[in-house]
């Protein structure tokens, strides 16, 4: 174990340190700065839960004489999101023989723990968005992306559609290799929420999902989507962002200021994006690239996007994997997921920084100290029709930043 000349840390380093440690995460985090600020109601346990009004149908014909007295009445229906409060933290321990004071005032070491922080808590972010949403393929391929109607009402975790005919397991084969499936009916159950599809049984057109709030029923409508077949050749362009746009519009998504959609990226899409010649064409005639703290933007088809050096990746199966052929670039509406921090950390993630300096039964001699973080927070898709997430492939950059 390392050892260090001083036993004590300062009260006054100290909570320097932290206070500008923080201010750091938080001038670095690009995720949190468009996130809805509607509060979530504490749930059951250690969730958080919002609650939402279902939209009321239109009326189709003149129902009104002009006597007429009254109208049959419809009801307001009611349904909620609900995220479970997660931990998430590290533990650094000192390996240089100086002192404690000489550590903390050194920028280089509070930067290496601050972009640790920020690159965490900002994956976790994006593969939340990036799993809960409409699930795009840029290849436009109809064969792994389909709208479907439950013909079958059942249950939270089952939705039976004979739209469907594909073979077993076409649309999720487990609980790791899942496809994704979204409720598309504004006047149906479970509109707007996003679920995981782990198995489908072609013989009884029955899909398997994580479990929706609500019991599908036959106004429940949704859109099915599975990233199998695409391959690093299926980029980003502008022709693909175009399509996402009008979804946007079919399902009217809430804009940010000036009328504008948002949305991560990483430098391989963005680099692909340069070699589209729509895209060149654009930025002719445009402004140029902007600044959102350390991370640039640019703006195509009233999409602004934030160039991340990571967004959330997957294998074409659907399995999570930092390395994997699927790159996700949600593109979203205002208000479309929150961040609740459960404690009274200084950021938007609640996050706590601590110290471990004293002699104890794991440091005899109190001659090693750590430092510790830790977040404690709920982070969920509040509409998922919101968001719209591109699954692309990349072409290769000769050199890449290991996760």
């Amino acid at each position: 174990m390392a050892a260090t000349t001083m036993t004590t840390l300062d009260s006054a380093i100290q909570t320097k340190f932290v206070k500008k440690l923080l201010e750091k995460v938080k001038g670095k985090m690009a995720f949190p700065k468009f996130a809805s600020n509607r509060k979530m109601e504490q749930g059951a346990g250690d969730t958080v839960r919002f609650n939402r009004v279902r939209r009321i149908p239109r009326q189709t014909t003149f129902n009104l004489s002009e006597d007429s007295t009254s109208v049959t009445e419809q009801g307001l229906t009611t349904d909620y999101i609900e995220a479970t409060i997660g931990f998430v933290g590290d533990s650094l321990k000192s390996t240089r023989a100086a002192q404690i004071t000489s550590i903390l005032q050194d920028s280089a070491y509070m930067d290496e723990v601050s972009d640790q922080i920020t690159r965490t808590m900002e994956y976790l972010g994006l593969k939340e968005i990036s799993r809960y949403s409409i699930k795009h393929r840029v290849d436009n391929d109809t064969t792994y992306e389909a709208n479907a109607n439950v013909t079958t009402a059942t249950s939270t975790t089952v939705a039976v559609s004979t739209d469907l005919t594909q073979s077993d397991n076409h649309w999720g084969e487990s609980t790791t290799k899942v496809g994704y499936l979204v409720g598309t009916n504004p006047e149906g159950a479970n509109y707007g929420i996003a679920r995981l599809c782990t198995d489908f049984v072609a013989s009884s057109d029955t899909l398997t999902t994580t479990a929706f709030p609500q019991n599908n029923t036959t106004d429940t409508d949704f859109h099915l989507t599975r990233g199998t077949a695409l391959a690093a050749t299926d980029v980003m362009t502008t022709t693909a962002i175009a399509r996402v746009a009008g979804i946007h519009e079919v399902f009217q998504s809430k804009k940010f200021g000036g009328g504008t959609l948002r949305g991560f990226i990483d430098p391989q899409q963005m680099a692909d994006l340069y070699n589209d010649t729509t895209f060149t064409t654009i930025m002719k005639y445009v402004e140029g690239m902007k600044q959102l703290g350390q991370y640039k933007v640019f703006r195509v088809f009233g999409v602004e996007f934030v160039v991340l050096p990571d967004t959330y990746r997957e294998d074409v199966d659907g399995t999570e994997n930092a390395a994997g052929l699927v790159h996700n670039a949600p593109i979203f509406g205002a208000d479309t997921y929150n961040i609740t921090k459960w404690e009274t950390g200084q950021d938007d993630y609640g996050v706590k920084v601590n110290f471990i300096q004293k002699p104890d039964s794991g440091n005899y001699w109190g001659l090693v100290w750590w430092l510790n973080w830790h977040a404690k927070c709920a982070i969920a898709t509040l509409e998922a029709c919101n968001i719209v997430t591109l699954m692309t492939g990349v072409t290769a950059l000769p050199a890449t930043l290991a996760a």
